[in-house]
């Protein structure tokens, strides 16, 4: 993305830390894509924040996900007590992913800054994405995410949406 009217911000580093986000689970230090059931069916979680619980579900097709009915049953699963927004993410190639949220207290929400950013950097975490810079497709939008695994997250994008 290398328009003149685009601005980058940094979100600084995830939060990853499962009573920092908070989310509850016994298996690590962290929820790395960890089992939730809702409606009888597994689904895998990752959760980390930049300041907002998020969790985040790999789907194969976001297009086909019922965003606020899985959405609503996951942000307020037992294992998320102060709740969570749930963002869905499809891997579209090595470069581009293509999400969609469910906000708590909103409901299905074209995006949030926050979002795109977690919706990257979960993909990375989970090594579903490789490269250091990724463009994610959300709300009719395009960003671009850059984080290294180790730095802040940073995201490019068109200067009257990221400004705001």
């Amino acid at each position: 993305m290398k328009r003149s009217n685009s601005i980058t911000v940094s979100f600084g580093k995830p939060v990853t830390a499962s009573c920092l986000i908070p989310v509850l689970h016994d298996s690590t230090p962290n929820c790395i894509s960890d089992p939730f059931m809702v409606y009888g069916e597994e689904y895998r979680v990752t959760a980390l924040s930049f300041g907002t619980p998020h969790g985040v579900v790999i789907v194969n097709d976001a297009e086909s996900i019922d965003v606020w009915s899985l959405g609503s049953s996951l942000g307020t699963h037992v294992l998320f007590p102060q709740g969570a927004n749930i963002v869905f993410v499809q891997i579209i190639d090595s470069e581009t992913i293509k999400a969609r949220l469910w906000q708590r207290g909103e409901g299905e929400t074209a995006f949030t800054l926050e979002a795109v950013c977690v919706a990257m950097v979960a993909s990375r975490m989970l090594q579903k994405i490789m490269v250091h810079k990724a463009n994610v497709l959300m709300g009719g939008n395009t960003f671009e995410v850059e984080w290294d695994t180790i730095g802040d997250a940073k995201l490019t994008g068109p200067a009257d949406l990221v400004h705001n």
